[in-house]
């Protein structure tokens, strides 16, 4: 596995570097800021390690990091506005500083390469409880779905991984990147687990029902009054 890691601070990159090195099937590389989006160097790597304090730089910079998915972000701290940082751009992944080994590290690494969710408990509570204010608004995009991306939507609810929806749909891996791309956008989510907390937020879908369909163009109907006898 090729990951580049993307940190300012040249002793933490170095760390990282060496933390890194003790994984077996990994070989890293290191950058202080966020690339330009170049398709070749997308291709060269297959995870993105990206500290908080880089991402500030990168807004602050214009920079996104979409072409660098996927993305895991370090938290240096439990602290709500630096959650509120390190969600705030598109990631598949996050990892506590505190909590970071090369044990937590190669997990998260196998997770979101596979397309797993790589979050750990503080950064989904985080996560549920800012999607409690926006989950009313929720309901007519969903009613507005197309028919696959509501069948995508449905799978990344009961925690399917992209090589598992590619599967089941019967499409490539790009394909089911195109699709939870297109979804994240539509529903202005930082990441699946906003997505997912959203749908489990809304009542729409609990993550255990999914059954192969889900209500894409269905439109609510009033309930028929009962006929008096």
């Amino acid at each position: 596995m090729r990951v580049v890691v993307v940190e300012e601070q040249e002793v933490i990159r170095r760390g990282l570097l060496a933390l890194m090195s003790s994984i077996p099937g990994v070989s890293a590389s290191a950058v202080a800021c966020v690339p330009a989006r170049d398709e070749q160097m997308s291709a060269d790597f297959d995870v993105t390690l990206i500290s908080t304090s880089a991402l500030v730089s990168a807004e602050r910079a214009g920079c996104g990091v979409e072409h660098l998915r996927p993305v895991i972000v370090i938290v240096p701290a439990a602290e709500p506005h630096l959650f509120e940082i390190a969600t705030r751009q598109p990631a598949d992944g996050y990892l506590m500083q505190d909590e970071l080994t090369s044990r937590s590290l190669h997990t998260a690494l196998i997770q979101v390469r596979e397309g797993q969710l790589a979050v750990p408990d503080t950064v989904a509570a985080y996560l549920l409880s800012r999607s409690r204010g926006t989950s009313s608004v929720l309901l007519p995009q969903l009613y507005h779905l197309s028919s696959r991306g509501a069948e995508v939507l449905g799978l990344l609810v009961a925690g399917a991984s992209n090589k598992e929806i590619a599967s089941r749909m019967g499409i490539s891996i790009h394909g089911v990147k195109r699709h939870v791309s297109a979804l994240l956008s539509q529903f202005h989510s930082p990441n699946r687990v906003h997505l997912v907390s959203l749908v489990l937020q809304s009542g729409a879908l609990s993550a255990g029902e999914f059954n192969g369909t889900f209500p894409a163009t269905a439109v609510p109907t009033a309930t028929a009054p009962t006929r008096r006898r």
